[in-house]
Formats: C-alpha cells, structure tokens, sequence
C-alpha cells in the first residue's frame, strides 16, 4: 500500500466515529479548551481526548497549551487535505453540527475555569441523569 492510500486510510478512520467528526466540525470556526468541548458536546473529557487523539495523528488538528490549558484548533485551511475542506464543508450544514456550535457560542461566554472545573468535576453519571 502507498503512503498516499495508508494515509487517505487512516484519515478516513478518523471520522468514522461520529464523536470525532462532530468535534472536528466543532472546531472550524476558531479553536476551543478540551474542556469546552466536553462541555458543548455533553460528553466526558476522556472521550473529547481520546477522539481528538485520533483527529491529530490523521493531521487535521494542531494543540497549544496555555498554562493548564490545553486549546484545539483545525489545521490552517492552506494545509488542510481536501478531504478535510470537504468534511468540514458538508458536515457545517449538518442539523447536529448547526446546534453543537450554538451550544459552544453559550459555553464560550463561561469563564474558562468555571467550564473545566465544572467538567472535571461531572462524572458520566451526571452527564446521563443532567439529560433527562
């Protein structure tokens, strides 16, 4: 197998799973904390790193630490495959995707403390029962 087609593989296995595409679309309009995802995406943060763990080995999205912090954003359009332009073009018109990234406008205006101490301190637990 080329490298060209071992990495085209493996792009595509990064967005199979509907967690990492929905933070992948989560992230086109500007970076966010791990913390805020979780929070947007009402999921435990160990979900939110397992799935941008993915998200970065296939090279669509770059991390930076701000002292506790740790912010994601997707790569620079000019260094974007065109299979992510792609992924990010349809996924933006995507019902799930629309509310994901109304919720995250919500989330934003929280201090970012506030978010993750309020995320780090929900169990899975919470999250189901504060669902219902």
């Amino acid at each position: 197998m080329s490298d060209d087609l071992r990495t085209l593989v493996e792009q595509l296995k990064a967005v199979s799973h509907p967690l990492r595409l929905r933070v992948l679309a989560l992230l086109e309009p500007g970076e966010l904390c791990v913390c805020q995802i979780a929070e947007t995406l009402q999921v435990p943060q160990s979900s939110v790193s397992e799935a941008l763990r993915e998200l970065r080995r296939a090279g669509f999205v770059l991390e930076r630490k701000e002292g506790r912090w740790v912010f994601v954003s997707v790569v620079p359009r000019k260094q974007a495959s065109p299979l992510l332009k792609g992924l990010l073009a349809h996924a933006g018109s995507l019902p799930e995707v629309l509310a994901d990234r109304a919720r995250a406008l919500e989330v934003k205006a929280v201090a970012i403390p506030i978010v993750c101490s309020k995320v780090q301190k929900s169990s899975p637990v919470d999250r189901a029962v504060s669902r219902v």
